[in-house]
């Protein structure tokens, strides 16, 4: 049992000193050249192999690159919240405005000394002023549509009743 034993594990170091694969067996003896596929179909070679790019690696003279050692791991990295601050500023955000050109006439917000108005403080009279205009308005021709439409099936039932016809249909609602 032992010899068993003996012999495996010789055979797994004279292994492990041997060639990758039979391609390793023949470019052994060449400068090192490790060539990795690039963005846009390129290729970027180098004389030692990139550690992490196994999965880009094209082609490669000298020894195989699984046989280097792989670069220690950086120390990882310690982030800290910046100092507290009582205070902080926020400048105001830019105006982005369309660089002036010709008569400014009809454009007076262009120009070069142009005051933007400032809006009114609304007040409660003029709010309600408001809402009463717009609740009249909008009663005024809610009433105005109900006598039309009254009207016409008067008049649709008014000419029934004298002959036959189909009322004429409104038209169907835009979709």
């Amino acid at each position: 049992m032992r010899k068993i034993i003996a012999a495996i594990a010789f055979s797994v170091v004279l292994t492990a000193c041997g060639y990758a694969d039979k391609y390793e067996e023949g470019v052994a003896g060449y400068e090192p050249t490790y060539c990795y596929a690039a963005l846009g179909g390129g290729v970027e070679c180098y004389r030692a192999p990139v550690a992490g790019e196994d999965r880009r690696l094209v082609n490669y003279y000298g020894k195989h690159p699984s046989r280097f050692d792989a670069p220690p791991e950086p120390a990882p990295i310690e982030y800290q919240a910046p100092p507290m601050v009582n205070t902080w500023v926020k400048d105001p955000e830019p105006v982005v405005r369309v660089l002036p050109k010709g008569d400014l006439a009809d454009r007076p917000w262009l120009a070069s000394g142009y005051q933007e108005p400032v809006a009114r403080q609304a007040s409660p009279v003029a709010t309600q002023a408001l809402l009463r205009q717009a609740h009249e308005h909008l009663s005024h021709s809610i009433q105005q549509e109900s006598q039309d439409k009254l009207n016409r099936f008067s008049q649709a039932g008014y000419q029934g009743a004298q002959r036959v016809e189909p009322a004429p249909a409104d038209p169907p609602p835009f979709r």
